[in-house]
């Protein structure tokens, strides 16, 4: 604003005008060196944590996480050069009262506990994650000692090896009831973290270190999240760290704002529920699905409706949750990059896919799509992109969520349990055979090909496929193939 404006007789901004000029001072205050040395100040750093932590509990109203979170939080701030310990410290604490991290895992360890029977659940959860730590300092502890082993250079296949003979074991029935439930117990809070530990692992194998402790600080962090490590492992983070005192101010003051913008998204989802799927009765897409399976479909202009509905309302979810666990860990000290980044803006399905999911990108990237990028067809340049795209969005993806719902395996079996995964392999197919297509298209959208074929047409056809291949995923073990695709036949009046 220039000085004219407090001239006599200068015009004054209006209503509008005021709040453009408070957005614009909002959006800007980490670049303000008078914000700046304030959020640096002890009475700005209180005020931010309080504002922060307000903010938070807000958009979590009842959970237990918001005092874990402010614990990570208050010890970062009152101990900025020893938060690698403040955030070991409440890992410890979180996994022992929260072994698993998704509402289904969850629920599955409560009913696991029930046929445990005398022991106290909260006794049974407790050693799960302690068995879970034990587990992850081991493995970095026998990487260290043995670099240069297969197992050792391999990290992620090899715990996955680890992973997957514990499940044959639960499986094959020569366990008593007890000590079967105790292993799907653990292999519940292993799947919870597994990536976690495959980030350290890998660090690990980057840099070799003798003590593995730090690392292990990061196995389950205060900023919880889902099963998906955000802000990757301690390797990743240690390049956004807060260096000195105006650089940790800046990363909380972003964080600030990540959180508020967080929970206006929380908001504006619930809204949209309540408003669309409540009081104008739009039905949900899987009860779309359900009418269509049973013999009533509903008009198609309610079924597309409920399709794009969906799609809209999963990218604001998705971007609500991940500011907000992405705020916590700026306000921490680590100024990492956002998980959702105007996802609508993308113009080819590549593109979506890094802005839509980043962290979930990068996990699929770090551990199949590089492995495989440097390992195979290294003669063929578009077949060895091809491949590693497959590896990472087909058979990565797949097996994430796969790991993540071991429960389906334990209560349904072997069979039932990988009959509910195949829309899922649909889905992985379809979505890594069209980021194969989009890569390899020479011809891309240009600013002079006009803005309907360069604005407009490539994201209605990005969204699209995205809402068609919605389908096959919400929720995972609820229809069948056939379902699925008959109600996408129905869409087209077929």
């Amino acid at each position: 604003m220039s000085d004219a404006v407090f001239l006599p007789g200068a015009a004054r901004p209006g209503p509008v005008g005021r709040l453009l000029g408070l957005r614009a001072a909002w959006l800007g205050m980490d670049r303000n060196p008078a914000v700046v040395d304030f959020a640096a100040s002890r009475p700005g750093v209180a005020l931010l944590h309080l504002a922060v932590l307000l903010v938070f509990g807000a958009t979590n109203p009842g959970s237990g996480s918001i005092l874990i979170a402010a614990l990570g939080l208050l010890g970062c701030a009152a101990m900025p050069a020893r938060r690698t310990l403040v955030i070991g410290l409440t890992t410890l604490l979180f996994v022992m009262l929260r072994p698993t991290r998704s509402e289904d895992l969850g629920a599955f360890t409560l009913r696991l506990a029930e046929t445990v029977g005398a022991v106290d659940p909260r006794m049974l959860f407790a050693g799960a994650g302690l068995a879970f730590l034990a587990f992850g300092l081991a493995a970095l502890r026998l990487q260290s000692t043995f670099r240069e082993t297969a197992p050792a250079r391999h990290p992620v296949v090899t715990m996955m090896a680890v992973f997957f003979a514990l499940v044959a074991l639960a499986l094959s029935g020569a366990l008593p009831a007890r000590f079967e439930a105790v292993t799907w117990l653990f292999l519940a809070t292993l799947a919870s973290g597994f990536w976690c530990i495959a980030y350290a692992l890998a660090d690990q194998k980057v840099k070799q270190t003798v003590d593995p402790y730090p690392r292990a600080a990061f196995f389950r962090p205060f900023w919880e999240g889902p099963t998906l490590p955000i802000g990757k492992g301690a390797g990743f983070l240690a390049k956004f760290e807060a260096k000195d005192d105006a650089a940790l101010a800046v990363s909380r003051l972003k964080g600030l704002k990540l959180m508020v913008w967080g929970a206006l998204l929380t908001a504006a989802y619930a809204v949209s529920v309540e408003l669309v799927n409540r009081e104008a009765g739009l039905p949900t897409l899987a009860e779309a699905m359900s009418a269509a399976i049973g013999g009533t479909p509903l008009p198609l202009a309610t079924s597309w409706t409920a399709l794009v509905t969906h799609y809209l309302q999963d990218l604001l979810h998705l971007a609500a949750w991940g500011h907000i666990v992405v705020a916590l860990i700026r306000v921490a000290g680590y100024c990492i990059p956002r998980n959702t980044v105007r996802p609508l803006a993308a113009r080819s399905l590549a593109e979506f896919w890094n802005r839509y999911y980043f962290y979930f990108k990068e996990l699929l990237v770090d551990f199949f799509f590089y492995p495989a990028f440097l390992r195979w067809f290294k003669k063929h340049p578009r077949l060895r992109v091809a491949f590693a795209t497959f590896s990472a969005a087909c058979v990565g993806n797949w097996l994430f969520h796969f790991m993540g719902r071991i429960d389906l395996l334990a209560e349904d079996g072997l069979w039932q349990g990988l009959h509910a995964f195949e829309s899922y392999l649909f889905y992985c197919t379809v979505l890594a055979g069209g980021l194969i297509v989009s890569q390899m298209r020479k011809r891309k959208p240009k600013p002079e090909d006009g803005v309907l074929r360069y604005d407009v047409l490539p994201r209605v056809h990005v969204g699209l496929f995205f809402c068609l291949l919605a389908i096959f995923n919400e929720p995972i073990d609820a229809f069948t193939l056939g379902e699925r695709l008959h109600f996408l036949m129905s869409l087209f009046g077929v």
